[in-house]
Order: structure tokens, then sequence, then C-alpha cells
């Protein structure tokens, strides 16, 4: 069944002032992305391509937008604004051969929309509202089959149930209003010419005897951007799910001039003209910015600056594929685990190792095995895959991974002299299990094929690697877990250490996919540990051509499983990449692999046209 959308944008948007005098909120942008291209996405990712807008305050600016980029939206303009209910009145010409959902400008989150949409069409119900527990905003009573009873103040007025009825049962709940509803088209004859509100048509549906049912909605993330606060904490909280602490638009300029301490969102064509130190920063488009003061938590626009200073003493931190919990209070960091794990048990002893090893990790400050919860130093913000996003000079990059090499070459030939520690092996068997693990989560779940047979190339690079010579590894030697604080480096998420080749750290390293590197760099960076180490460069150059292929199987791999198994599809983005530099690690290895070639060059087509 065809289904249309609306989006509600025709407001004033007080509440966002004086951003909104500036730019118009549905063009509000959230690291990169606007509000309005964000709504477009999640409707058409729900199968809705027919789309209206209504339009009021600055509406030339916004309909400029859409015609530049091409959108296919149709515009609904009002003269007078007619509220929400006017809004669907004003487009009924649009709306009225279709079930069709009406989606707030300022509602910015990733819920289920399509099932929404199915459990509308499957419960016949009129109006079907999409809900959330939200309980500063829980305003309406629903029964216990999740229809509409009434509304706050409103249920006295409802003639379905008196108001000391509601108070006296248990077979209500009040729940909040996520800012998106799927209407049927009948219901426009109870929309009255001239403004009026959406509350209204739920009011008079429920009055005239026909269904307002709701949808529980499920999310990873919702906001309501209609405060200054409110904006910021939906950009930050983007930054924190693509793991990064910065972004900056391609069109920004002067980004390596900030020291930066936490967040920093540069949007198009900033200008930072001076120095600065900062975090939590959003410099809004247009922007040119020449002070070189400490300034912290603000959006900053053309001609205003706004604190955004959030009251919450507990900071809530997001962090890559882990499974784990990390909270930050007081300047500490709180890991917190679902059980007392090898992990646990590992971390634990692996920081306390290293710390004492003069290896630059996290102090771990305590241990508490009754709660399941390890308390870190904080580190604050900065990855090194951060760092990265902005142009940083050639010569600086070089001078940066060479320090990081030289710790990991610390790490792998200083810091034991001939004594044992209690490690995993990388051997025969965890090398075949990183390459079944490539072959199940990403050929066969991401890309639905059943793999070639090819036993013979994936048993020739482990049993080659399981007897090149082992020292310690990181064995997650990737941007995200390099930090930096103070110009000084260090390493997290080391649990996973074990005894293996040194060339999977530096290809780890090297050929990160989050990282653009070019062969300078990595020529030099590479020559420099070999150099520095004594090592003999031929036969490392082989294990390391054999260890670029392995890491990208298992980076793959991991890709696949934390995107369809953990839902975090983010991670889906960095499948191209990856498979681009497998292809290239295939084609520049010393040994011959054919049938894994012929079948990375068939992936590599599949993700480099969307497949992903």
């Amino acid at each position: 069944m065809n289904v249309k959308g609306f989006i509600l944008a025709a407001g004033f948007s007080t509440r966002l002032r004086p951003i909104t005098q500036y730019i118009p909120k549905p063009l509000l942008p959230i690291a990169g992305e606007t509000l309005l291209d964000l709504i477009l996405q999640s409707l058409k990712d729900a199968g809705i391509n027919d789309i209206g807008i209504n339009l009021h305050y600055k509406a030339e600016e916004i309909e400029n937008y859409i015609k530049e980029k091409k959108l296919p939206i149709k515009l609904f303009h009002e003269k007078d604004i007619l509220d929400t209910g006017g809004a669907l009145y004003n487009a009924k010409d649009f709306l009225k051969d279709s079930i069709f959902i009406v989606h707030n400008s300022d509602i910015y989150w990733d819920g289920n929309i399509k099932d929404a949409i199915t459990c509308h069409l499957d419960s016949k119900n009129t109006i079907t509202l999409l809900i959330h527990d939200y309980p500063k905003d829980n305003k309406l009573f629903i029964d216990e089959n999740g229809n509409l009873i009434c509304i706050s103040d409103n249920c006295k007025l409802n003639h379905t149930l008196k108001h000391n009825d509601i108070t006296s049962k248990n077979a209500f709940k009040k729940v909040a209003f996520c800012g998106v509803a799927i209407y049927n088209p009948q219901l426009l004859e109870l929309i009255p010419e001239g403004a009026s509100s959406v509350i209204d048509l739920w009011l008079k549906t429920l009055n005239n005897g026909l269904k307002v049912g709701t949808f529980q909605t499920r999310y990873s993330f919702w906001f309501d951007v209609g405060t200054p606060l409110n904006y910021a904490s939906a950009v930050f909280h983007k930054l924190k799910r693509q793991s990064t602490s910065i972004y900056v638009h391609p069109s920004a300029q002067g980004c390596d001039l900030i020291d930066t301490q936490g967040n920093i969102v540069l949007e198009r064509d900033v200008k930072i003209l001076k120095p600065l130190k900062g975090k939590n920063l959003i410099f809004l488009p247009e922007v040119e910015f020449s002070s070189n003061v400490y300034i912290t938590n603000a959006i900053i626009g053309k001609n205003f600056q706004i604190p955004v200073n959030s009251q919450h003493e507990t900071e809530e931190l997001t962090l890559s594929g882990s499974d784990r919990k990390y909270t930050r209070k007081n300047n500490k960091i709180f890991c917190q685990y679902s059980s007392l794990s090898e992990d646990f048990e590992k971390t634990v002893f692996l920081g306390k190792f290293l710390k004492e090893k003069n290896f630059p990790v996290p102090a771990i400050i305590d241990v508490d095995k009754n709660r399941k919860m390890i308390v870190f130093e904080d580190l604050g913000d900065l990855t090194l895959y951060s760092w990265l996003q902005c142009k940083r000079n050639p010569a600086k990059l070089k001078k940066f991974y060479k320090k990081v090499v030289e710790n990991i070459a610390f790490l792998h030939w200083k810091i034991l002299d001939n004594s044992t520690i209690k490690l995993p092996e990388f051997d025969y068997s965890y090398f075949r299990w990183e390459s079944n693990y490539f072959l199940e989560e990403c050929v066969k779940a991401v890309f639905n094929i059943q793999p070639p047979n090819l036993q013979n190339d994936l048993h020739l690079i482990a049993e080659i690697l399981s007897q090149a010579k082992k020292v310690i590894l990181h064995r997650d030697l990737q941007s995200q877990n390099i930090m930096l604080k103070d110009d000084e480096i260090y390493f997290v998420d080391y649990q996973g250490a074990r005894w293996g080749p040194p060339g999977y750290d530096i290809a780890s390293l090297m050929w990160d996919p989050y990282v653009e590197l070019n062969n300078e760099i990595r020529h030099e960076v590479i020559n420099s540990y070999i150099e520095k180490n004594e090592i003999e460069p031929y036969g490392f150059i082989k294990e390391l051509s054999l260890c670029r292929i392995q890491r990208h199987m298992q980076a793959l791999g991991a890709y696949g499983f934390l995107s369809l198994k953990k839902g975090k599809r983010n991670f889906l983005k960095f499948i191209p990449t990856a498979m681009d530099l497998l292809v290239q690690d295939i084609e520049e290895c010393y040994i011959e692999l054919n049938e894994l070639k012929k079948l990375v060059l068939e992936l590599k087509n599949l993700s480099n046209n969307g497949f992903c």
C-alpha cells in the first residue's frame, strides 16, 4: 500500500532562538546533515517516497535548500500559520488518497517507523500515535490494549471515561507522544478550515467513536531538538555513535588550530582564524572565529554564543563495538561488566602489568569484583581517530605515527627480558577462527554469498603466520584504541593481547580501515620500525603482507557481526574501505591466493555499488 509522508516545518521555533533567527529549524545541521535530510532518510528507509512539507517561517530559505538539493518534496505554503491540524487541512488534496504519516521537524531519532505502519494497517486504527515512556512528557492515557483514552487535563472532557475512573483503575498507563503519527485519510473531513491542532483532531476522533491506537516504538536514540541544550545533546550523541569527538565539514578551515579537550563540531564554511583551546563546542555554518580564549560548552553562531551546560554529573560514554558500559564521573571512567568474565580478569591483570612496565595505558584506580566494575583514570575523549578528522600536515602525521610505533616496539621487543607472561597464543587454530569469522559474519551474513572452498588459501596463510616469531601483541591496534592527552599517547582496549607475529599490530595500525594514510607515510614509518628494532627487512615485509590479509578478514568479520548481530549498523560504512584494502593486500602479497582473490573481487564490486 502507498503511504505518504508529511513533515510539519512551519513553526517559529522560538525556544531555539537566537539560532533560528539565522537558521530555520529544519535546516539545523547535526554534524553535517540537516534535520530535514535526516527525517527524509528516516521516511525513505520506511518505504515512504511521496512526501510533503508545510512552510511559513523562513519558508524561502527552506524552499531554496529543497530546490538546490533537488529533494523530491511537495511544498505547502501557509500565508498565516495554521498549526498542526490546519497544516493537514491545507494539504488535504495531497493526503486524501492514502494513509499518511506526519513527522514533526524537530524530532531526530532512529525509530522503527516501518513496523509502526504495519501495526497501523493490521490494527485497523484510524490514528496510530507513536509513543514511548518519557516521564516528563507522559501526558497520554492509554488502556491495556494501547488505545488512547484521553490526554492529560482533557480527560474530564472525554465522554469515554470519567476522570475519577482513570485515577482509580490499573487498566491504563501514561505515555509520551514521539512526535510521529499515522492517519487514515478520511480523518481530513474532521479538520476545520483554518488554524487547528492535531490534538483536537485526536479528541474529535475519539468522540466520533473511532479508534486512536498507539505503537510502542523502539529506538537507540530520540531527541526533541527544540532547545539549544537538546540540540547540542543530539549533535554530541551523534559523535559518540560514530566513535569520534570531532566533526569537521569538508568546507571548514582551521580545525588544526584547536587544542581539543572534548567534543568539537565545525559545520559548513566555518573558519577558525586563531589558535584556541576548548571542548563541547558547536560552530554553526559560516562562523568566523578569531578569539584565542579557552571556551567550553557553547553553541557559536555568527553573532551570538549560547551556553549549553549539562546538569548531569554522570556522562554515559558509547565506545565502539564494546558491550561494556562506560560512564564518566568526577574525572574517572567507570567500566561496568555484565559478568566477571575472562576479559574482566585480563583487563585488570594486563592493565597493572603494563603500567608497571611503563607502557602507556590508563591507570586502574579501583577494582570492585562485587559490582563487576573497573575504575580507570580519565584520559578525555580524543582518540587518534578523532584527531584525524582534522586535516593534518603530512610531516606531523609521520612524526605522530612514528611515536605510536616506538611505543608498540617497546611492547613487542623491550617489555620482557626473556621472561614469560601467561597470554593466549596466536596459533594456527586462532588464525583459522579469524578467517572463518570473515566467511560467516561478512561473506554469508552481509553479502548473502555462499563462499567457495578456500581451504588451501586460508590454510597457507595460517600455517605460515603460526610459525612466525611471536611477541606480545596489542591485537586490536587501530585508531579508536589510541588516546591522546596532553601530547602523550595511551593505548586502551588491550585485553585481547596475545603472543603473535609483530606484523599483525603494524598491519592493524598502518592499514586501518578507519583512517586514510598514503603509502609514503606507511613506508617511512614501517622502515623506522624495522631499522630501530634491527629486524630483518625482507622476512618482515613478507610476514606483514600476510598479516594485512589476516587483519582485514578479521575486521570485515567484526563489522558484519557488530552491524547485524549487535545492531551497531554504523560499522557497515567501513566495509567498502576494508574490502578495497583487502583486494590491495592480496594483489601485493608475495604468494598467489587465487580463490580468495576471486571471492574478494566479487565482494568489492558489490560493496562499491552500494550493497552495504
